[in-house]
């Protein structure tokens, strides 16, 4: 039986005429291993299987296009070896698991009041002003944008704050239109909508938890406006949970608001409730701090009927 270009025969054929040097060079952690020679030959229809499914994860498109059969779809092996000889084990494979995540994004979508992300927002019709006073802040933006998985080292969000106009909602969209295009998972919400939402789910008398998950557990979040919104216990108590969850897992989280982080939730120098000094002291831990400032470009747009 010939193994050709790398690629093994039918799934149906057997492991019968492959020899223990074969699935040595097919497989080098058994020979780092140093498992010998009859182990290998006892556990070769073992081996066969794990190096057949391996070939078709190699060529993997995506779960929704996933090559295997059954109840193997969405799942990868696992080559275990011991003293007492050769074992596999199954997972769950990361494009699952990325399916799962942006399934989750999709259904809770709409529910979470998030903002529909238009061609406007791009990276190309930043202000050039802005983009040549901030440097460091628009390569940062368009590096993370471009580039970033959910399966690297977790990356900080930015929190862009200063006066109306000044480029701040328009460089966080052009990222998360990027990160769609990409097909990353991501949530961009305007934190007034985030808490009207959170009131119709509980009017309706449904399930809020599942939302919450979503928002807390999303691979980039990013919320328009924050500290805009009139803050009260609910929202003060639900907002915290995100940050808090987001915080701890070290998920990438993007800010706007025209609040400096000390400002945020604070009106005539006191903080409006118990729960805003740890609210704020977790988002300016958690993101890199831009304050942005400049002429309000809206107001160069204005036309008026005279």
């Amino acid at each position: 039986m010939q193994h050709i270009d790398g690629i093994l025969p039918h799934p149906h054929a057997s492991a019968e005429g492959y020899d223990a040097s074969f699935f040595l060079r097919e497989i080098p952690e058994i020979g780092e291993s140093s498992v010998d020679e009859e182990t290998i030959l006892r556990h070769g229809a073992l081996l066969y299987e794990y190096l057949r499914q391996k070939r078709i994860c190699e060529q993997c498109k995506g779960f929704e296009r996933c090559g295997k059969a059954g109840d193997m779809r969405g799942f990868e092996q696992v080559l275990e070896i011991t003293p007492r000889g050769l074992a596999t084990r199954v997972r769950r494979c990361m494009p699952f698991r990325e399916y799962v995540v942006k399934d989750r994004v999709r259904r809770y979508a709409q529910l979470a009041g998030v903002t529909e992300i238009g061609d406007e927002f791009r990276f190309e019709n930043f202000p050039d002003e802005q983009a040549q006073k901030y440097p460091k802040v628009f390569r940062y933006a368009q590096e993370f944008a471009r580039n970033w998985g959910p399966q690297e080292a977790p990356r900080a969000g930015l929190y862009l704050f200063g006066p109306p106009g000044v480029g701040k909602t328009h460089l966080m969209f052009a990222v998360f239109r990027e990160l769609q295009l990409r097909g990353v998972p991501s949530l961009v919400v305007r934190s007034d909508s985030l808490f009207d939402h959170m009131r119709h789910v509980i009017a309706a008398g449904e399930d809020l938890e599942p939302f919450l998950e979503t928002l807390s557990t999303v691979p980039v979040l990013g919320i328009d406006e924050f500290a805009q919104e009139r803050a009260n216990e609910f929202s003060m108590e639900k907002l915290f949970r995100i940050v808090n969850y987001r915080f701890h897992h070290k998920l990438s989280t993007w800010f706007t608001s025209n609040f400096s982080p000390p400002d945020a939730y604070r009106r005539g120098g006191d903080d409006l409730l118990d729960t805003v000094a740890p609210l704020r002291s977790r988002v300016m831990s958690m993101c890199i701090l831009v304050k942005m400032d400049g002429p309000d470009a809206r107001q160069r747009r204005l036309r008026t009927l005279v």
